[in-house]
């Protein structure tokens, strides 16, 4: 994500960036930033986001950096710099990113995965008062320090043609990747985990475009459009009982045509997504003070240990602990 970019050397000091510091920023990392609320010449240091942002490349040749900011004031960003490969992981929020006059919704769980070059800017908007934690990296031409596996991977990205895709990210992934941001783990230790993450994150995208090759058809604009209505209603209501006849029916299309469609276009089946819906739903229930039984039930479980189960099977710790850990 293009804000990813901005670099805080002090990697566990919160801190304020302002119009002026996304100016310099960009002209480092040739992007492009647009403020719509702010003006004038008193708007260079209106603070723009405040939080914690890393950046660090890591041995295999992959250039990541992870963001945990709050957004203060709006802001668009227009990305001039190539990549062979580029993938951005939502952990907290949503981003919308549009490249190649397509638009794509990056929400929490999700990946967006691309090529990006000069001739296709990429272009991603952020809303004001709203949470952020992402993961991003990619591989850059300046880099010729790669090692063998990443290589083998571009050569294999470049043969399938690989277009832009988002996909859901396996729960165990996004949990190692909670993990590795804990206090208390050193600067190596940190490196070394998410440069295992890396290549896991890879390597599920990798499958996901080789899985989506065997399928005749993408969705095209009117399906994806229809799609995303569904999917836009188990994120905002997981707690409802859903049949697939009735999604399908929503959708305007067949019980059949929706569960493979949904999976080609999220990577992910329709009730995978909605239990991952309501799983973080619980989540943040959990972190505002609510007993896993309250959790649990307002979340659309009606056993409270088939919630804990499918909570530590995603999160990789029991429900119980969520305060603790959070």
């Amino acid at each position: 994500m293009q804000n990813s970019t901005l670099r805080d050397e002090s990697a566990s000091t919160k801190k304020f960036f302002s119009v002026e510091d996304f100016q310099r920023f960009g002209e480092r990392y040739g992007i492009d930033y647009r403020f719509p609320h702010l003006s004038g010449d008193a708007g260079h240091n209106s603070p723009v986001l405040h939080g914690d942002v890393q950046e660090m490349t890591l041995s295999s040749g992959i250039s990541l950096t992870h963001s945990d900011v709050r957004v203060l004031q709006p802001y668009e960003t227009t990305s001039r710099h190539s990549s062979p490969l580029y993938m951005l992981v939502v952990l907290e929020g949503c981003v919308t990113i549009a490249l190649n006059g397509d638009e794509f919704q990056v929400y929490s769980g999700m990946a967006f995965t691309a090529r990006l070059s000069e001739q296709q800017a990429m272009s991603a908007r952020h809303d004001a008062d709203i949470s952020l934690k992402t993961l991003s990296f990619g591989v850059y031409p300046d880099n010729m320090h790669r090692e063998s596996l990443l290589e083998s991977l571009l050569q294999e990205w470049q043969r399938l043609d690989t277009p832009t895709f988002v996909w859901q990210v396996p729960g165990f992934v996004l949990s190692g990747i909670a993990h590795s941001q804990q206090p208390g783990i050193g600067a190596l230790s940190r490196k070394l985990l998410l440069e295992g993450l890396m290549y896991q994150l890879l390597g599920h995208g990798l499958n996901h475009r080789q899985q989506q090759t065997h399928c005749r058809t993408l969705p095209s604009g009117g399906e994806r459009a229809r799609l995303e209505s569904v999917r836009i209603v188990l994120e905002q209501s997981p707690e409802r009982e859903y049949t697939l006849a009735q999604l399908a029916a929503q959708a305007a299309m067949s019980s059949s045509s929706l569960r493979s469609k949904f999976r080609q276009a999220y990577g992910c089946t329709v009730f995978d997504y909605l239990r991952d819906c309501r799983l973080e739903q619980a989540r943040r229930y959990l972190l505002e003070g609510h007993s896993v039984q309250q959790a649990a039930w307002m979340s659309g479980y009606q056993h409270a240990s088939n919630f804990s189960t499918a909570f530590r099977r995603r999160y990789g710790i029991p429900p119980g602990d969520v305060r603790q850990s959070g």
